[in-house]
């Protein structure tokens, strides 16, 4: 596990609480996030970045140095320097990253937007953890990670709620705890989805054993991931509008089957008013949700990575109002 080498593609709520975990578990962690700081981090819970700095009105910031510091002409350069504040979310965490474990390789940023990073970049990791990520670029990456043998993550939180999706690859094998001090020959992950196939599942068939219909916090992530896509921005209270108009048209269509059958309507999420709320969330965080679904993944990355203990497959759905977080099976039904 220690030669183990995490991405974190954009830094959110949810995503520094697993670097945190798995930073000071010896993972070594590198960062992808090209967003300008502070404004990407304003209303971001983190336990990395002070309130004062991530709003801008820490004392760096506001230039408020001290008298003598401006006086001292011939360490100016030098004072400047210092002062500089980072441009980027990547830059504004790695200085952060290092204190938490000073044992650690220095960790690795890339300043650049996702979309600039190649394929080859990405399959050098073993694993990468993204967030806030349109639905282009998340298959784009996930491909190009399990293509070199590691596993992907997305995960975003809004509100109470949270999802993950997990893409272990292809060849990932794990030995099943079967006993204290026991553990089961090689298994393979069965059914294996990729991310890909995920997101091109229609809505209506998100059903399993226990689900008849899928699951809330699924078709609202969705709905997101679909919003981003159409808009080519996150949703929120400005767009609210916007996104129950192509929110609404897209549950029409995602519930519509060859047959004369509609599972559920595009009042599946609500009305109106309950969409509007719902695009207020969109990239709300709340720091429990963020710390318990962070928490979640972090135990799910070291079994992935150590191989040992059956991994969840291949959706996690986190309700922070009953505090459950349980594993949802995606994939195509045989019909």
């Amino acid at each position: 596990m220690s030669s183990a080498r995490v991405l974190y593609v954009h830094t959110t709520g949810v995503s520094s609480e697993i670097l945190k975990n798995l930073v000071l578990a010896g993972v070594k962690a590198a960062i992808c996030d090209g967003r300008p700081y502070p404004s990407s981090m304003a209303t971001t819970p983190s336990s990395f970045l002070p309130p004062g700095e991530r709003d801008g009105t820490s004392k760096e910031e506001t230039g408020d140095t001290d008298k003598n510091e401006k006086e001292d002409k011939t360490s100016e350069p030098e004072q400047k320097k210092q002062r500089t504040s980072p441009k980027t979310v990547a830059a504004a965490m790695q200085p952060r990253v290092m204190e938490l474990n000073p044992l650690l390789d220095e960790c690795k940023i890339y300043e650049s937007s996702v979309e600039d990073i190649p394929d080859e970049e990405f399959a050098k990791y073993d694993v990468v953890v993204a967030s806030r990520l349109g639905m282009d670029q998340a298959k784009r990456v996930s491909a190009a990670t399990t293509s070199g043998g590691g596993k992907f993550y997305l995960v975003d939180c809004f509100g109470l709620s949270g999802c993950a999706m997990l893409d272990l690859g292809p060849d990932h094998g794990y030995r099943k705890e079967v006993g204290k001090d026991k553990l089961s020959d090689v298994m393979k992950v069965d059914p294996y989805v990729p991310l890909g196939d995920m997101l091109n599942l229609k809505l209506r068939d998100a059903t399993g054993r226990w689900d008849k219909l899928p699951p809330k916090i699924w078709a609202t992530y969705r709905a997101y991931l679909e919003y981003e896509a159409k808009a080519g921005k996150w949703s929120c209270a400005d767009y609210a509008d916007d996104f129950v108009e192509k929110t609404q048209q897209w549950l029409k269509t995602e519930s519509e089957k060859p047959t004369s059958s509609k599972p559920f309507s595009e009042d599946y999420l609500g009305n109106e008013d309950d969409l509007r709320n719902i695009a207020s969330l969109a990239t709300a965080e709340v720091s429990p949700v963020c710390a318990v679904l962070g928490g979640v993944l972090g135990n799910e990355i070291i079994k992935a990575i150590s191989g040992r203990g059956e991994p969840a497959n291949n959706i996690l759905l986190f309700d922070g109002v009953d505090g459950g977080c349980r594993s949802f099976l995606l994939q195509e039904k045989n019909n």
